[in-house]
């Protein structure tokens, strides 16, 4: 992509995903691709970290770039405002569909282990971690006095995550909807909910287009954010169902492909 090409698209917001686009293979974050960040933020650019983390593992990375506005995390069930991190918009589960769900995926998925992501904690089976903090059965932790859990997460070792998804959006469909960041589990959320769902509504709060809106990622979790979206970007390192999707790959995560985009975007270099 070239700079004058960049330039005219109008872009006015950039939101990108964290592990396996912006962080490297580590989990790092690049001198290269935090200096781009700051330099469209410094240009008048709107920057948003939109990850499937919960909000506690997102803060202290938006800080450290000094990012004001907002991150959208749990993939996009939870929008905060920075810096000081306060919830703006949640979606949580509703516990009466925790309720009715959850024992129809046992039954389906016998090895199945589950844990509820609340953003500021996690509550986790047993059979997912053997530790004292861990519940034999996550709907023993459901409460009506607790905020509802932004994301259930799902594991079997009979299915791998893909095959685990299909399986939950068919039993669960309508009410729950699975996909995947990359990682050995299920990450499942509200009907409806997903980074473009939060990303959409954020845009449209400042009062912008999806024609001005640039996303980058690199996973199943980050097609929804594409397709809502003018321009999208996927790295090098992502599926090739994901390429497909994107109207844009550059280099991958270990190679500053993020900032690599943003830099012609703005005439660097």
């Amino acid at each position: 992509m070239n700079s004058s090409a960049s330039g005219d698209r109008g872009i006015r917001l950039i939101a990108t995903d964290l592990d396996g686009t912006l962080l490297n293979t580590t989990g790092e974050l690049s001198g290269r691709n935090a200096a781009a960040l700051k330099r469209a933020q410094t240009a008048g650019l709107v920057v948003v970290l939109v990850t499937g983390r919960p909000v506690r593992m997102v803060l202290p990375l938006a800080r450290s770039l000094n990012l004001h506005g907002h991150v959208i995390c749990t993939n996009g069930a939870a929008t905060h405002r920075l810096p000081d991190g306060e919830s703006e918009d949640a979606r949580g589960i509703a516990l009466d569909v925790l309720r009715s769900v959850v024992p129809r995926l046992r039954q389906a998925i016998p090895d199945v282990g589950f844990a509820l992501e609340y953003g500021d904690r996690v509550v986790r089976e047993r059979v997912l971690r053997d530790d004292p903090e861990s519940v034999a059965d996550i709907l023993s932790a459901l409460t009506p006095e607790y905020p509802p859990a932004l994301k259930l997460i799902a594991r079997s070792a009979a299915h791998d995550t893909h095959a685990l998804n299909a399986l939950i959006n068919t039993l669960a469909a309508g009410q729950l909807e699975a996909t995947s960041s990359g990682a050995n589990f299920s990450e499942v959320a509200a009907w409806g909910v997903n980074k473009g769902y939060a990303l959409t509504r954020l845009y449209r709060s400042l009062g912008l287009e999806a024609a001005q809106c640039l996303a980058f990622g690199d996973a199943h979790n980050d097609l929804p954010m594409f397709g809502c979206v003018g321009m999208s970007v996927t790295m090098r390192n992502a599926p090739a169902e994901v390429q497909r999707a994107a109207s844009q790959v550059t280099a991958s995560n270990d190679e500053d492909g993020v900032a690599l985009v943003i830099e012609a975007l703005l005439g660097v270099g």
